[in-house]
């Protein structure tokens, strides 16, 4: 569940991050919007990492 769970946060964050950098008229500073869009990758990084070494391990 807890992969799940990281995998739709990191989805999200990114949908928002780029939605936030595309807009002609943003709500938001761009660096807030750069800075959730990049926490979402990276994000999604180190979850596909720790789910590589899970399953690395448990072969």
């Amino acid at each position: 569940m807890r992969d799940a769970l990281l995998l739709k946060l990191t989805f999200w964050l990114i949908v928002i991050g780029a939605f936030a950098l595309l807009t002609p008229q943003p709500a938001w500073p761009e660096w807030l919007a750069r800075m959730i869009l990049s926490a979402g990758i990276a994000l999604g990084i180190t979850s596909l990492i720790v789910k590589y070494r899970k399953s690395r391990k448990n072969r």
